[in-house]
């Protein structure tokens, strides 16, 4: 048994034509229902552009004006990253799609040459990018945040969310889409990267393939707004700043994404690599997901300092709204799913150096999770794979799971106050279930129809 603290000292991801309206519209927020129908009546532009600087100045010259843009079908466009001024702040990227303009690209591709540090495709408030491949072609002098040279950006990266007095101009990203769309991400980054308060959002379609060094396929990570630093040794000083109003933390949510294809995701370090992995967010719901191998199908955090320095109207809604559906993935190199709504940073300085939180950083962790239609399919030549792996939740409803090829089935470790199993099929693996805790053993874990 390990304990549990190690448990916790995990590598971070810090140090990121329109469709069906009815299919849309199921299992969206209100703010998204309004949006995707809006766009059944936007008026439509041809346009005609031969490189990255012409289609940037097409974009630019429609800001605002709620048109969809169409490229010539079929079409080769070379992106390098420019600098441009947004709202009175610096934004690198090859592409960005201005607030309130939606992108149709028909078919046509877009090569990102990142031979800088930059964003990948961003997007802005109530715009949107469908129907074509994002290939990225370069990728130098990138920081390691998976924003950077990603192949779809939305939202700030850490150390560009503003101040509290003056939040950053992408720290909120609300009422945006991303549809139809494959992205080939051969570098140490996301395919997509969704970032501080990207909200009221929807991926749909999206096929993401094979990758021997992508980090996941949808990453969604907390921002910050301040002089935000995670040190564990740095936390009485961010209380003392957040209590002085002089930063806080914003958060992912209100999210849909449906059916993802992901590839062969080959990076194996640790249950961060995934098809999706949450870090840190609430309302997400995850449905229609298949994929052929990663580290992990799907991995849900609670992040490193969780909801501690929130915003006050996000505060309350820690790690809630978690549905997850109709997940399979062929071949699990590490873990099938992974649930740990610990956070981690502030925990380890509670116990390390006394700090009193102002939230439990472990409970209730995951707060009430649902998931639904899973099939988990170990492999790979790591002796410690687990198909569910669960820690700081709380009653999870689990619903028809299939869990098969891992050394470990099913293991639920510490701060666990309920998961129900239902409907669970298990075969070939070493041990089926592990129910323990080293620092607080889970508890109320009940299984119901299961089989071997």
């Amino acid at each position: 048994m390990r304990e549990a603290s190690d448990l916790l000292d995990r590598r971070k991801f810090v140090k990121a034509a329109v469709g069906t309206c009815a299919t849309i519209m199921a299992g969206a927020s209100a703010g998204q229902r309004q949006a995707l129908a809006a766009e059944q009546s936007r008026e439509l532009v041809d346009i005609d552009a031969h490189n990255g600087d012409d289609l940037q100045s097409a974009l630019n010259s429609h800001t605002g004006a709620g048109r969809v843009l169409r490229l010539k079908p079929s079409s080769e466009i070379h992106c390098t990253v420019r600098e441009e001024i947004i709202a009175g702040e610096r934004s690198d990227h090859p592409l960005l799609v201005p607030e309130n303009v939606h992108l149709d690209l028909q078919g046509s591709t877009l090569f990102l040459d990142c031979r800088s540090n930059s964003y990948g495709v961003r997007l802005s408030n109530n715009s949107s990018i469908r129907n074509g491949t994002i290939k990225v072609i370069r990728s130098e002098g990138k920081g390691s945040q998976g924003c950077w040279h990603s192949g779809i950006s939305v939202g700030a990266a850490y150390g560009h969310g503003g101040t509290p007095d003056k939040p950053g101009h992408f720290s909120t990203v609300r009422n945006w889409t991303i549809e139809n769309i494959t992205i080939n991400q051969p570098f140490e980054a996301s395919a997509i990267q969704l970032m501080s308060e990207a909200c009221n959002g929807v991926i749909r379609d999206v096929t993401v393939r094979d990758s021997a060094k992508a980090f996941v396929g949808v990453g969604m990570d907390w921002g910050s707004v301040g002089p935000i630093t995670t040190e564990d040794a740095q936390v009485f000083r961010m209380r003392e700043l957040w209590e002085q109003k002089l930063i806080y933390s914003t958060h992912p949510h209100d999210i849909l994404i449906e059916n993802l294809r992901v590839g062969r995701l080959t990076r194996n370090v640790d249950g961060n690599d995934a098809g999706v992995r949450c870090s840190a967010c609430h309302n997400i719901t995850i449905r229609n997901v298949h994929v052929e191998e990663a580290a992990t199908a799907v991995a849900v955090f609670g992040g490193d300092f969780g909801y501690e320095f929130a915003r006050e109207d996000l505060r309350d809604f820690q790690h809630t709204g978690y549905r997850i559906e109709d997940v399979r993935i062929e071949r699990a190199l590490l873990y099938g799913i992974v649930l740990n709504g610990a956070a981690d940073n502030i925990y380890r300085a509670h116990r390390n150096l006394g700090y009193d939180p102002v939230r439990d950083p472990v409970h209730p962790g995951l707060d009430r999770p649902v998931l639904r239609n899973i099939t988990l399919h170990g492999g790979g030549e790591r002796l410690d794979r687990q198909g569910i792996f669960a820690v700081a939740l709380t009653e999870a409803q689990l619903n028809n799971l299939e869990i098969s090829n891992f050394r470990l089935g099913i293991h639920v470790e510490d701060w666990v106050k309920g998961m129900r199993f239902n409907n669970t099929r298990f075969s070939n693996n070493q041990t089926d279930s592990r129910i323990e805790g080293a620092t607080e053993p889970a508890s109320e874990v009940t299984f119901n129809d299961t089989r071997t």
